[in-house]
């Protein structure tokens, strides 16, 4: 049987991309059938659309504001040799986990290189991520328009990201995905999208990290604690100091340590100084361990607050953006908290520290839901994956 392609976000330096990507190799391996996740450098490589409208698109769905973290990151790097050396260090994580974990394809430079490789491949599964979203979309590489015809598309808990298609993207989402032959998304939001585009009806299903236990991750993280004592695990990737201020409340009030890991998305400079520990030799392995041997989290992160869920930790998870911001990617979280029966954990300004400590949790049923979610999404790679030419 040839291989099936997986097209994920290994590659991106973000934990959840890297985990997730890692997950759906899992899944093959689970399921006894070949593969090969497809190597990638940069989708944008493979965009044919001239690249001087693909920027003024990216204005147009405020994407500028994502750029100009990134600007801030480069910026701290320049002047401030420590900063730039522990942003190094993480890197060197980073790559160390991606090239010890993932099984890759040949390196195609171009995409007419893609689309002649594709042929080696019996199909391609798209998964999971905000892979969908609408400057990804722009690349064409998530959306497989590379492969030809007669070459199966899967698309497994692929996300949207956002609320609404932009205006000038219709047509080009709604022709992409009419070539998929099988589609299961992960927030029901992204399903009522695509039906709206398309007619077509689609299935939720797991993130791929959730289709395995906490105990199925332990394989690849060590048992003991990375950090001595007792903490609170802090991961916010937004740029937003009452969060900040809420979580050193918490500190004063328990007497516990803050661990956190800072500046992914941007660099935040009230941050400095913020934890007590605030380590950069943290990859996907780690980042798990962290999370694990928390007496709280505090995140605005999907991937976190899903791995706080499978380790059954009292975890909080903020809002990221406004709600009215067009790059809000909330929704995936909403989800999330719906589907494990969670709402209660979402945090927001009216909160208070003493509700937070009060609260309790019951992981019996969150259990309970998973397995059920669990069983729908094997059904649906099994279908999805069955009967593939040998």
């Amino acid at each position: 049987m040839k291989p099936i392609g997986l097209v994920t976000c290994y590659f991106h330096h973000n934990y959840g991309s890297m985990l997730q990507a890692y997950a759906t190799e899992m899944i093959m391996q689970r399921m006894g059938l070949p593969f090969q996740t497809i190597a990638c450098k940069a989708p944008i490589d493979y965009m044919q659309e001239n690249k001087l409208i693909y920027a003024v698109k990216k204005l147009l769905i405020g994407d500028w504001k994502m750029r100009l973290g990134k600007m801030k990151i480069e910026h701290e790097k320049k002047k401030n040799h420590l900063f730039a050396k522990n942003w190094e260090t993480r890197n060197q994580a980073f790559n160390k986990f991606a090239d010890e974990s993932f099984h890759l394809s040949p390196f195609c430079k171009t995409r007419a290189e893609l689309t002649a490789m594709a042929a080696n491949y019996s199909a391609f599964l798209v998964g999971s991520d905000q892979l969908w979203r609408t400057d990804s979309v722009e690349h064409g590489y998530y959306t497989l328009e590379w492969v030809p015809d007669g070459i199966r598309k899967i698309a497994y808990s692929t996300s949207i990201g956002v609320k609404e298609v932009p205006w000038f993207q219709v047509k080009k989402n709604r022709r992409f995905m009419n070539r998929f032959d099988f589609m299961a998304l992960r927030e029901q939001s992204a399903c009522d999208l695509v039906h709206k585009l398309t007619g077509r009806d689609v299935q939720v299903v797991l993130d791929p990290t959730l289709l395995f236990t906490g105990n199925d991750w332990m394989k690849i993280q060590r048992s003991e604690p990375l950090t001595e004592g007792k903490y609170i695990f802090c991961y916010l990737l937004g740029n937003n100091p009452w969060q900040r201020d809420f979580i050193w409340k918490v500190k004063q009030q328990t007497g516990l340590k803050i661990v956190a890991l800072q500046h992914l998305d941007e660099y935040i400079p009230s941050d400095e100084g913020f934890a007590d520990e605030a380590p950069y030799n943290v990859g996907p392995c780690e980042f798990l361990n962290y999370i694990r041997n928390a007496e709280f989290v505090f995140t605005d992160s999907f991937h976190c607050s899903v791995f706080s869920i499978l380790y059954k930790k009292q975890f909080f998870t903020f809002s990221r953006f406004n709600e009215n911001e067009r790059q809000s990617t909330n929704t995936r979280i909403d989800n999330l908290l719906n589907i494990t029966g969670l709402q209660q954990r979402r945090m927001t300004a009216d909160s208070n520290v003493e509700g937070v400590l009060g609260m309790s949790c019951d992981f019996s049923r969150v259990g309970e839901r998973l397995d059920a979610m669990r069983r729908s999404s094997f059904n649906y790679l099994e279908t999805a994956l069955g009967g593939l030419p040998r």
